[in-house]
């Protein structure tokens, strides 16, 4: 895999600006501004941040370093580093806060951009590498994931960097014991990310990759037996002090439960084998309209006879990496859409280069392009009119600042569109393209979510609850075990969870006196127990209940006005 002749280019210029600072700024206004504006959503977000206070706050001695704990229990869904990162990000505020638990997750994000761009100019030239990175950029699923507590964009950026250090040992750039070696200590990163995913999925990238190119007996040069002690060492080392430490059958949990039963039962996200034949294309949005325009270059100018060798071998490179990603996951009982996020960085650089490949020498783009960027503008300004005239959704009310931005946007953008075009710069409208959904998704992030936080977030959930506890007493949640995390973290105490109806009376026989249950749930408990509701949340599916003794309203601490009887 070369580079190709553009890749002598040192930089691309806009306006006079060197393409990669403006790339570097689009990144960090999108990725970092007002992290820490929304709450925590669950039940990742807000679990993620429990783990990572109760090791932050050292409750449970310097062993919670090594054995994790969820709401004073040990924790064995995910390794430990993200609670690390987070951990020592927290050292700034004092504490574990909204922003310092999402940090780590953007950064990576920032790092993931970085490193596309300097994979890309090597595999594809510059101008391909910046397009490509500002694709991956703006689309909707990368830049919102980048901005939660996420574990998949910090797997993406070490499992890029793994890929780019394999390129470099495969082309003889640098050393090759050094290349090994940084191989290898990404996938252990990645190991201590989010487990054997971070290792398997690089590794069957590469032996699939030599596979199709005839040379399998390669993969040596990738594995030696100092290099497995980088990559394996950590993982088996944090495994072994966790076991130590932690209650009998944690490392049947941890492994058995926490990685086995989820790939071949599906015990987590069960979806059917076909699942990712309708989803990926919803990840990628919107770039996954440039789709046909991958398909259309791979037969007309790629995989034909005289076409560049290189190109084609970079080219089947970068799919090959997708189809790992897709059959591995298809072959997992279970599934999330965001579990393909490790291949966008190929995704988006074959968008890129079959864009570049389809604009080149074109006096004007093709007729179907335009036809599909007038129809999403026309689409866009009649969303902001729909919802402009509706002032709310969900019950909460839209700013009318994002509703001016999401017509406004889309006009300007078809504007600037039309004017390079009659200019004779068609190649620049992939630009004008891009920035039209960079704008639109930094309205989304920095204006409609926080407005929207209300209806999406645990910590008015918490906060009702606490409003009728006294001090240091658990809140307790009926069913929806997926809360406990979100409860734990915004009512900063312990949460007494109930896994079946009839464990309420007790509760209350007790001393009881706040519990969380579903709307939904409400009947069922007063088959077994006399109950009030003491303040209701959310509204439709979502609802959410606080209910107390039939006495509550009388004895409770800090009675809410709002408490009323439901019938």
């Amino acid at each position: 895999m070369a580079p190709t002749m553009d890749a002598r280019e040192s930089s691309v210029s806009f306006g006079g600006l060197d393409g990669r600072w403006v790339l570097a700024l689009a990144a960090l206004l999108l990725l970092l501004p007002a992290l820490g504006s929304v709450g925590l959503s669950a039940p990742d977000e807000p679990r993620a941040a429990a783990v990572a206070r109760e090791m932050f706050s050292m409750e449970h001695g310097r062993s919670g370093l090594a054995l994790l704990h969820l709401n004073g229990e040990a924790y064995t869904q995910k390794p430990p580093l993200y609670y690390w990162m987070a951990s020592a990000v927290s050292l700034l505020p004092g504490r574990v806060t909204e922003w310092s638990a999402r940090l780590p997750s953007a950064l990576a994000g920032l790092v993931t951009l970085w490193l596309t761009f300097v994979f890309g100019r090597r595999l594809l030239g510059t101008r391909t590498a910046l397009l490509g990175a500002a694709l991956l950029l703006t689309t909707y699923k990368f830049g919102h994931l980048a901005r939660r507590v996420q574990f998949d964009v910090v797997l993406t950026a070490f499992e890029l960097g793994a890929l780019l250090f394999w390129w470099r040992l495969d082309r003889d750039l640098g050393t090759a014991a050094r290349n090994r070696l940084a191989l290898h200590a990404c996938m252990g990163l990645a190991l201590l990310t989010k487990g054997p995913v971070g290792f398997l999925i690089p590794m069957l990238v590469i032996g699939a990759y030599l596979a199709v190119e005839g040379r399998v007996r390669d993969l040596r040069r990738a594995v030696s037996p100092l290099a497995l002690v980088v990559s394996l060492g950590p993982i088996l080392a944090w495994l072994a002090a966790a076991v130590a430490l932690a209650p009998p059958g944690f490392f049947g949990e941890a492994v058995g439960g926490g990685v086995l039963s989820r790939f071949f039962s599906g015990t987590s996200h069960a979806r059917p084998f076909y699942y990712f034949a309708y989803q990926f294309p919803l990840e990628f949005l919107p770039w996954a309209l440039l789709w046909p325009t991958v398909v259309w270059a791979a037969r007309q100018r790629i995989f034909v006879e005289g076409g560049d060798e290189e190109q084609r071998r970079t080219w089947r490179f970068l799919l090959v990496w997708v189809a790992v990603n897709l059959a591995f996951f298809s072959l997992s009982a279970g599934k999330r859409g965001l579990y393909l996020l490790p291949c966008f960085p190929a995704v988006a650089l074959l968008c890129a280069d079959a864009l570049r490949a389809l604009l080149a020498g074109r006096a004007r783009p093709p007729w179907a392009l335009s036809a599909v960027a007038g129809a999403m503008c026309l689409a866009l300004v009649g969303v902001a009119v729909h919802f402009g005239r509706l002032g709310e959704v969900a019950g909460a009310p839209l700013p009318p600042l994002f509703l001016g931005l999401l017509a406004a946007i889309p006009m300007l953008g078809a504007i600037a569109w039309v004017a390079r075009v009659r200019s004779g710069r068609t190649e620049h409208v992939a630009a004008v393209a891009v920035a039209c959904v960079w704008g639109i998704e930094v309205a989304v992030f920095t204006v409609l979510n926080p407005a929207l936080d209300p209806i999406r977030s645990v910590e008015p959930v918490a906060a009702a609850a606490v409003r009728h506890l006294t001090p240091g007493e658990p809140v307790a949640l009926l069913g929806s075990r997926a809360m406990i995390g979100g409860l734990s973290y915004y009512a900063e105490r312990p949460v007494k969870w109930l896994d079946e109806i009839e464990e309420v009376p007790g509760y209350f026989a007790a001393g009881g006196k706040a519990l969380v249950i579903k709307a939904g749930k409400l009947r069922k408990v007063r088959k077994v127990a006399e109950v009030v509701v003491l303040e209701r949340l959310r509204e439709g599916d979502r609802a959410l209940l606080v209910v107390g003794p039939a006495d509550a309203r009388r004895s409770v601490p800090n009675p809410a006005p709002s408490a009323e009887p439901m019938p």
